[in-house]
């Protein structure tokens, strides 16, 4: 008898083309771009050196321009001109929801807002805060220091500043940490003519806080 022998079928592997295609055209491109965007906030910060941040300080035109002092309250009012320097060449700044307080003796004498504002590159700017304080007298520490130094003719006190800050990259505006600055011992004291107390020339160091360098 004679035995036929059939041949077993060999097993062809499908290759699929298209699929690699697709890998190479939609999977890579989003993994780069995934990429390049959480990458582009941390070059951002390391574009950014301590020799870029903002420099500020008190004008001497900064005054406690008039005062009166009654047996219920003690009226005072304040205008300060707060020079900010940008030393970027390149990066101009946006500050927002800028507030300053004058403090005397860890107490609030008075507040002022700011109206938003873009600074330019390599720029020095001032901007002007006007504040006014009407305070019952009392037996707080602060408000008899404030009433002994107009007494005298000399006034000591603090500032503290705070602001938002954006920094300008072609159409966009990049967020960074707040700006602090704090303007410690500032000495006013009277003018010859006794309209008011002017800035004594020489205490107007502000200091940034930490985050301003970044």
């Amino acid at each position: 008898m004679q035995r036929t022998t059939s041949s077993i079928p060999g097993i062809e592997q499908e290759t699929h083309p298209h699929r690699s295609r697709w890998c190479r055209k939609v999977i890579r491109p989003c993994l780069v771009t995934a990429v390049v965007s959480l990458c582009f906030p941390i070059i951002i910060f390391l574009a950014i050196p301590a020799t870029m941040s903002p420099t500020f300080s008190l004008y001497p035109a900064s005054s406690l321009s008039s005062f009166n002092v009654s047996d219920s309250h003690v009226a005072t009012e304040w205008t300060l001109v707060f020079s900010i320097e940008n030393p970027s060449k390149l990066i101009p700044v946006k500050y927002s929801h800028m507030k300053a307080t004058i403090v005397l003796d860890s107490a609030p004498l008075a507040h002022a807002k700011f109206s938003s504002f873009i600074q330019k590159a390599a720029s020095l700017m001032d901007v002007r805060a006007h504040f006014h304080s009407a305070l019952p007298r009392a037996n707080e520490l602060s408000i008899k220091s404030l009433v002994s130094g107009l007494e005298r003719g000399e006034v000591m006190v603090d500032v503290i500043l705070s602001s938002g800050r954006r920094l300008g990259f072609g159409a966009w505006w990049v967020s960074v940490f707040d700006v602090s600055v704090t303007c410690n011992d500032l000495i006013f004291t009277a003018e010859s003519d006794g309209g008011g107390l002017t800035l004594l020339v020489g205490s107007s160091y502000c200091v940034l806080g930490f985050f301003g360098y970044v």
